[in-house]
């Protein structure tokens, strides 16, 4: 461990209070000896630094557990990353009734539907949107429950037909904003297809009255990429947020048509029905999951990663070559040795305290080259339990969105260093006084609401070119 410390300032904290009110004391008739009894006689404080490059180890994890139920998109698509394997996303989600053009009840009509097609507000999570990708469309046969939590790990094909009842092509940069694409639904499997166009056609009255008893009967649909489509195109978003003056952003449209009461072979009305697609629990009780999964068996880490790492559970494989991605991806873990604990309790003197100022953990780019700027993520979050996004105490990113300023805390690239600096004072400062439920080890990854981004960086862990360094600025308290 390189370790030193230099002494910055010693002084008598009494003696300096004195010193003060003597001085302001000549200018102002102010009762000099106010607050002077706060400050214990004779305390003194000592600024010092550290440095510790030993006594951590780094390692590669994974999460499948990390909750991806009432996002405001649902996801779909491939996508490929140089270096980090291919990225699979499944949308999952459930469609209630909206509007039709016809009345409920009808009789003696015929009508009988036609196509149905998907129009939605959509976007670009990314990927090469150039490339023509084939999504099929299956039945939900499990209903998704509001109250319930799904994640990315969630086993989509357990919940689906063993066939898609339709398909579609897409490429291409949506359009955005507040503008509609169109997916043209073709049928894939006829008797899936005609099966459930029928039964939806000619849905019980009832079930267009009672939001419950629908989606109970139809529990949702799930888009996902063919077997045949490209792994490096694009992943997109379905927008599933409701719009106060527009309603749903996106619809599952219905068409059909009736006959002549006089004439049953001439067509009387051509018919229209939309089912809306939100996760808005102020107009609708729906629910959605966005199912993700990561094929590493390109790369060259598959089986150094630590899969879903509990707390206490000892880590495998420790590596000099780390990673973040995003969408879900590979995490780094970073873990304090015992050897790390001792050093960090040695710096406090006997019969006295300690209070850590700063404590800046620099992590290196295990390459330097301006090139890999484009595809890093601009910053990375620190996390106790990444799975449910716990972060440090100094990386309380709730406070920082509520209160629209940035924390000390950091984490963000510096591009001139080839590196990220984290301040995680109040961590380490948990671990000194070994406070119950603080694990000695934290997960590097994505900002709390980059997440999605499309991003990757390779990270010079323990033993790498760059070693992993804690700088540690402390106050001495004492006698």
């Amino acid at each position: 461990m390189t370790q030193y410390s230099k002494k910055i300032t010693t002084f008598g904290v009494g003696a300096l209070v004195s010193a003060l009110m003597l001085f302001f004391g000549g200018c102002t008739e102010v009762n000099d000896q106010l607050g002077g009894s706060i400050v214990p006689p004779g305390q003194q404080m000592k600024v010092e630094f550290a440095s510790f490059e030993s006594g951590m180890q780094s390692y590669l994890s994974l999460t499948d557990s990390i909750a991806t139920s009432g996002l405001d998109y649902a996801y779909f698509g491939t996508l490929s990353e140089e270096g980090m394997g291919s990225t699979r996303a499944s949308a999952l989600f459930q469609f209630d009734y909206a509007t039709r053009t016809d009345t409920i009840h009808y009789a003696d009509r015929g009508s009988v539907p036609d196509s149905m097609i998907l129009v939605c507000m959509m976007k670009t999570l990314g990927g090469d949107t150039l490339k023509t990708q084939s999504f099929d469309v299956y039945r939900l046969r499990q209903q998704l429950r509001k109250d319930s939590v799904y994640y990315n790990g969630v086993d989509y094909r357990a919940m689906i037909d063993k066939a898609p009842m339709f398909s579609f092509d897409y490429s291409g940069k949506p359009y955005g904003g507040d503008t509609y694409d169109t997916l043209r639904l073709k049928v894939a499997d006829k008797r899936l297809a005609e099966e459930f166009m029928a039964e939806l056609w000619n849905v019980d009255t009832l079930l267009y009255e009672t939001d419950s008893l629908f989606m109970k009967q139809f529990n949702g649909l799930c888009i996902t990429p063919s077997g045949t489509s490209p792994k490096d195109a694009a992943i997109y978003g379905l927008n599933l947020q409701w719009d106060s003056g527009y309603g749903p952003s996106s619809y599952l449209i219905f068409f059909g048509h009736d006959y002549k009461l006089d004439t049953p072979d001439e067509v009387e009305d051509h018919i229209m029905r939309a089912f809306q697609i939100t996760n808005s629990t102020q107009y609708a009780e729906q629910a959605s999951v966005t199912a993700v999964e990561h094929d590493y068996s390109t790369t060259s880490f598959e089986s150094m990663i630590n899969l879903n790492p509990q707390p206490n559970e000892k880590l495998q494989n420790p590596t000099s070559e780390c990673y973040v991605q995003g969408v879900f991806g590979v995490t780094t873990t970073i873990e304090f040795e015992e050897e790390f604990l001792a050093a960090l309790r040695a710096l406090k003197p006997e019969g006295k305290e300690i209070f850590i100022n700063q404590a800046m953990l620099y992590v290196g780019m295990a390459e330097e080259d301006y090139l890999l700027f484009d595809a890093a993520p601009e910053r990375l979050g620190s996390y106790l339990h990444y799975a449910s996004l716990t972060p440090v105490a100094d990386y309380n990113y709730y406070i920082e969105e509520s209160y629209g300023s940035e924390l000390s805390y950091g984490g963000k690239l510096n591009r001139n260093h080839y590196n990220y600096s984290m301040d995680i004072a109040i961590y380490i400062q948990q671990l000194l006084l070994d406070q119950e439920g603080v694990d000695p080890r934290i997960t590097l990854g994505m900002g709390a609401y980059d997440f999605l981004d499309v991003a990757s960086v390779k990270l010079s862990g323990v033993g790498g070119r760059v070693p992993i360094k804690l700088d540690v600025a402390y106050t001495i308290i004492g006698k």
